[in-house]
């Protein structure tokens, strides 16, 4: 006879019998979205105000996030299906033993959780507070590599803020191509705006494409944190696909170790809405 489970976290449910786990996909989503945004560089306060302001129902008794309720859960490896023993002595748990992998369905995966670990570090090594001024990459999360399909990150040396493949920067290959950030930013946004005059746009791809025009325009305002928040919250709801091509449509196998040039000729993005068709982009200069 299986054994009953006696408790579980907050975005599982248990079977009728109480000797399984159930998915909650609707509590998945709203999980994994709440690790992209740390990733994104937006704090605990701002993601749980964000929550509430869309009406997010909470996972715990409490009707509201707040902001404890986000860090406990980027702290939590039962995320990634991770069970750690508890004993109590007290009202206060206490680990006991070794942690189990694979004890719970993983709602995320551990590369996010640790992508999550580094960006709460510098956000509070920085000394960023509840709010922060501004939301440096509004695409965290959303790009991959057109030629190896893994992320590409975020790089930040000095003055220099680049768009790099995750895997040139760990060393394992892909093409040694860069896009700065700056430039690869107002060419999507200019790209969108263009997208306004296109007649083949389904009604899907419009509506979202206005939405998105009108979050673009909005960041002139004074509130630049929050306009920039609200789109990064837009992309991830609308788009399902944003490559980039740092190097090009016929790129040049380098050597392994040369340097990482930036914005080199011929380089373009592809993009996808939800329910969409893919469309190409191009930077502003190559236009």
């Amino acid at each position: 006879m299986a054994k009953k489970l006696s408790g579980h976290p907050a975005w599982l449910g248990l079977s009728e019998d109480r000797t399984s786990f159930i998915f909650l996909p609707d509590r998945a989503k709203i999980v994994k979205e709440i690790f992209e945004l740390s990733i994104a560089g937006i704090g605990g306060y701002t993601i749980a105000k964000q929550l509430n302001a869309k009406k997010v129902p909470a996972f715990g008794p409490s009707q509201n996030w707040d902001q404890s309720t986000i860090h406990n859960l980027l702290r939590n490896r039962a995320t990634v299906g991770e069970h750690q023993p508890k004993k109590y002595r007290n009202r206060k748990e206490f680990p006991v033993g070794d942690p189990v992998p694979g004890y719970y369905p993983e709602v995320i995966e551990e590369s996010l959780f640790q992508a999550a670990q580094v960006a709460r570090r510098k956000n509070l090594s920085s000394g960023r507070g509840r709010k922060g001024r501004h939301i440096t990459n509004i695409f965290a999360g959303l790009l991959t590599c057109a030629y190896c399909a893994n992320p590409i990150k975020f790089h930040s040396n000095g003055n220099a803020k680049s768009l790099i493949c995750s895997t040139v920067i760990n060393g394992a290959g892909c093409y040694r191509m860069a896009w700065s950030y700056r430039d690869f930013e107002d060419s999507f946004f200019d790209f969108v705006k263009n997208l306004m005059s296109e007649s083949a746009l389904v009604h899907s791809e419009r509506k979202a494409v206005e939405e998105l025009v009108s979050r673009i325009q909005a960041l002139s305002a004074t509130s630049l944190y929050e306009k920039r928040l609200e789109l990064v919250l837009a992309l991830k709801s609308m788009l399902s696909e944003l490559k980039i091509a740092s190097a090009g449509a016929a790129p040049h196998v380098g050597k392994p170790d040369a340097r990482i040039r930036r914005d080199g000729p011929g380089r373009y993005f592809e993009v996808r809405f939800l329910h969409g068709s893919s469309r190409v982009g191009f930077p502003i200069d190559q236009k």
